[in-house]
Parts: C-alpha cells; structure tokens; sequence
C-alpha cells in the first residue's frame, strides 16, 4: 500500500508550482483556476481532473455492477461505501465551483454569476450526479424513491465537462440545423408513408403483426436503419418488394444526416484554428505580442485544447500570411550561431528543461515561435 506514496512524486512538484504562479492572487481565484483551466493551473489541475474523472468513471460502474444481485450482494457494504465518498467528493466539487465562478466574470456581481452557474447544462448536471443520494437520505422514509437512485448513472454525463467534443458538437449543430433537421425530416415522411402502405398491405394477412400503424411504423424504422431483428416482416409480394426498396432508400437516407454531422465537424474544426490563426495575426500587427496579447492567446490556445507544439505552429502559420517570412529568415539567419549552440545545450534534455533554456534567450515571442518549430 506504501506504492501509494509514489503518487506524490508528481502531485508535490505540481502543487508547489500551482502556489508559484497563483502567488498574490485571492482563495477564491485560486479555487477557480484549480477546477478550470487557466493559464495559472498548470499540472495540479491536469491532475485534480484525473482524480474526479476516476471518482465519475468507477461510480457509474458501480451503479452497473449494482444490478447484478451475485456481485452486488456480498459487496453490499462496501458499494454503499463508496458511493457516500464519491457524493462527498462530487459535493465538495460542486460547492467549489459554486463558490469560484464569479470568477470567470470577475467585474459582474458575485451572486448574479452564481445564479447564471446554476443555471448552466454542466452545472445541472453536476447536481443530478449528486441529488438522489440526498433525496434518498432525507425522504427515504415518507416516499419510495427507489427508481430515482438509477439517476446516479447520469454521473457520466460529468465527463463531458473535460472534453471540448460536446461543446464542438454544439456549435455544429446550430450551425448546420437547417439541413440536419431537413434531413431528419424526410426520413420521417418516408416512415410514415411506408408504416401506412405496408399497414395496409400486411394487415389483412398478418393482423397479430401489423395490428396497427404505429406497428408498422415501428417495422419501417428498424427496415430504414438495416437492422433488421426479423420480429416482425412482410410476407405478401407487394410487402416484400416494398421492403426491397425501402431497404434501399435506407442506405442513402440513414447515411445523410450522418454526412452532414461528419463534414460540419471537420469544417468546424478547421474554423476554430482559422479563428486562432486569425487572433495571432492580429497580436503581431505591430510585429510583437505583448504580455497582455500572450495572456489572451494562451486562453484561447487552452479553450481550443491545442498543445504548445500545436500553437508554435499556427504562430509561424500566421507570421508567414502577415509577410514577416523575410523577418523571421534573417533573425533565424542572424541568430545561426546561437541556433546552434541550443541545438548542442537542449540535447539529451527533457522538454521542460529545453524550454526553459529557449526562455532563456533575450528574443521576442515572433523569434521564439519560429525557434521551437525549428527546434523539434
């Protein structure tokens, strides 16, 4: 159990880099930038996050495995067990939160961004993972809220607050709406006009089948989408040829809205490193980013979840579209020797520490960028 302690041999480092960078700052913006991603978090957050996606990943299957009466039973104990730490940490999770958000805002007033947070789809659900433990707790005895305990499954739901896919999912289906719903709307026009002429064919000859159109309906979805679980089928000719051409029209129809969801997320994708392209160029119109302009685009580079690798070289990306390729030819060219010399100094070194000697250099952040590209 002692192997346990190796565990801190990162988290200690973290936790003494996270008191360096937030040195100054305020409890509560400390809080915050623990459970949200800041440029100040720094690994104590990757690692706070960890901890809550094990607690989210291990209670929901908890929850499964809770239904099996030959595991649950002998371990009754210890799933109760559990569960009442996981509702602690998730509770002190949520509180946390609660307490820190005015922080993502901080010239609003503190209560009016509280009650936005609660408000907010994550936040909802973050209180779904833990209410059926209290309402069990305080109501267990005047109500049966038996059935609401299988609402602790929604606990996975938590574990789209660190993934930027639901968020990119979003804003793709606000964007391509139209035609997804256009989409979805034909299909159902050709479910309710199979259900009917197949209602109609099948039901004298079949009428424990297809005793009725939403029947019917039923068979043509599962027909639509290729299932085909053989439970209910045609058996007339004009039945079974109508099946035929159904079963066709399937291929194409199902297969729309999924093409439409494919290739608007990929053209999102491109726009969000469009959009960052575009704020970097904008930094470097006076040929130099600021602090103040590095602070924003770190943000931005943290929201998108690009990698440091990722971002140096949309930097480059966007200094070669603003014309200063020549610029960043004749500092690499002058800088040739000192290049080189980093070259000699970074081998062998991890990639921390070869930051910190391209840190080192009395360059501007344009010359920098240029360098860590060169450099991989």
């Amino acid at each position: 159990m002692l192997r346990l302690l190796k565990l801190l041999r990162d988290f200690i480092p973290a936790l003494q880099q996270f008191i360096r960078d937030n040195r100054g700052t305020t409890i509560r913006s400390k809080v915050y930038a623990l459970l949200n991603e800041t440029p100040t978090s720094g690994r104590l957050h990757s690692q706070i996050d960890l901890i809550l996606v094990v607690f989210i990943i291990l209670s929901v299957f908890a929850v499964i495995l809770e239904t099996v009466p030959s595991i649950h039973m002998p371990l009754a104990a210890a799933f109760t067990l559990f569960d009442d730490i996981s509702v602690a940490v998730f509770s002190i999770e949520y509180l946390l939160r609660l307490y820190s958000s005015p922080e993502a805002s901080p010239d609003e007033s503190a209560m009016s961004q509280r009650r936005a947070w609660i408000v907010k789809p994550s936040s909802l659900v973050d209180l779904i993972a833990i209410a059926p433990w209290y309402l069990h707790l305080f109501f267990a005895g005047t109500v049966d809220l038996r059935f609401i305990r299988i609402l602790r499954v929604l606990r996975v739901l938590k574990l789209t607050r660190y993934n930027t896919a639901m968020k990119t999912f979003s804003d793709v289906m606000r964007r391509e709406q139209r035609a997804f719903f256009a989409a979805m709307f034909v299909t159902f026009l050709i479910t309710i006009l199979a259900g009917a002429i197949v209602y109609e064919v099948e039901h004298a000859v079949q009428p424990e089948k297809f005793d009725t159109m939403p029947r019917a309906m039923y068979w043509a979805v599962i027909t639509l989408a290729s299932v085909g679980y053989g439970d209910i089928s045609p058996i007339t000719p004009i039945g079974q040829a109508f099946t035929m051409v159904l079963a066709l029209l399937g291929i194409g129809i199902v297969a729309l809205p999924a093409g439409i969801l494919g290739s608007a997320f990929s053209d999102q994708l491109h726009r969000q490193r469009e959009d960052m392209i575009q704020k970097v160029e904008d930094a470097l119109a006076d040929g130099v980013i600021t602090a103040e302009e590095a602070r924003t685009l770190e943000e931005e580079r943290i929201r998108l979840h690009l990698t440091i690798e990722q971002f140096d070289a949309l930097k480059v990306r966007a200094m070669a579209r603003r014309g200063l390729g020549g610029s960043i030819s004749s500092v690499l060219t002058a800088a040739s020797s000192e290049l080189e010399a980093i070259q000699q100094r970074l081998h062998g070194l991890p990639i921390d520490a070869a930051v910190i000697e391209l840190e080192k250099l009395q360059l501007t952040e344009t010359q920098k960028a240029a360098l860590r590209v060169l450099l991989k």
